[in-house]
């Protein structure tokens, strides 16, 4: 299974990291990917294991993901539930590392895997591309808002 990971160190505290990529209100402030974000059945957005959010991008590609492991202000972990046809499993985990000097390591990690098939190949290599850009423009977002 594909796996596209990339880290960045950003001049804030980890706590305040983790909030701020946790926070709905502020998430189309500095995250390039999602064009919509709707938690499911309502209410108001709380990241904790189960909760599911509807995620549209830019591209107008959706899918359903679930909360699996919330540890704030350490690490949110989602796993797809639905999703486009081409893809059988997506998962990912943003992971926040406390730096000696009030800094934090954030990692975005996902793991991709295509559906079996002839293009199961090219949907992997497709796919690495391009959530390979979607990280590292995501990060990017994230330590430019954070460190304003």
């Amino acid at each position: 299974m594909p796996i596209v990971e990339d880290s960045i160190d950003i001049a804030t505290p980890r706590a305040r990291v983790y909030q701020i990529t946790q926070d709905y209100s502020v998430r189309f402030d500095w995250d390039p990917f999602p064009d919509r974000l709707e938690v499911i059945g309502g209410g108001d957005y709380a990241a904790q294991v189960g909760t599911r959010v509807l995620v549209r991008s830019r591209l107008g590609m959706e899918m359903v993901v679930e909360f699996v492991n919330v540890d704030p202000p350490g690490r949110a972990s989602i796993a797809m539930v639905s999703g486009p046809a081409l893809l059988k499993k997506f998962a990912g985990s943003w992971i926040f590392d406390e730096l000696e000097d009030g800094r934090t390591h954030a990692r975005f990690r996902y793991l991709i895997q295509g559906r079996k098939g002839l293009l199961k190949p090219i949907v992997d290599a497709v796919a690495v591309v391009y959530f390979r850009r979607v990280v590292r423009k995501r990060l990017a977002g994230l330590k430019q808002y954070c460190e304003r």
